[in-house]
């Protein structure tokens, strides 16, 4: 039998209907100036290849040209497709530190941010459905 410990267990939020979903808040950014940072909430989303951040918060990173970025295609579980622009943004987190990431922030408005498996490669993460909680753990 495997056993996984982690270090950090974490409650789920509540949406504005009262439903808890797993959820991190983390601080980007600019790397130039970290004065320039925004907190954002994300649900944590394992179907995501990358994380994908609404692309309103781009200018407050000091991203002054958002199409400058790598050009990449989003698509939903409905069908729903959405262009997004590729940009490295600092992250931190109180449980797991600093760390980079290449967020895709949309060119469309969106109503959630998610963290994909870009940054689950990042983490050992657990969800705990029965305590609505998850756990995570910083990789090396």
């Amino acid at each position: 039998m495997v056993t996984v410990e982690y270090d950090h267990e974490i409650p789920y939020a509540h949406d504005p209907n009262g439903r808890q979903y797993p959820r991190l808040t983390l601080r980007l950014m600019n790397p130039a100036d970290a004065e320039r940072a925004v907190d954002l909430d994300a649900y944590l989303d394992s179907g995501a290849e990358r994380s994908l951040f609404d692309g309103s918060f781009a200018l407050l990173l000091g991203i002054d040209d958002l199409f400058a970025g790598h050009q990449i295609a989003f698509q939903s579980t409905a069908g729903l497709a959405l262009e997004a622009r590729l940009h490295p943004r600092p992250a931190v987190h109180p449980a797991l530190g600093f760390f980079d990431l290449e967020v895709g922030f949309s060119t469309a408005p969106i109503r959630r941010n998610l963290l994909g498996r870009d940054f689950f490669s990042r983490v050992q993460i657990g969800f705990r459905e029965s305590r609505l909680a998850l756990y995570i753990t910083p990789q090396p």
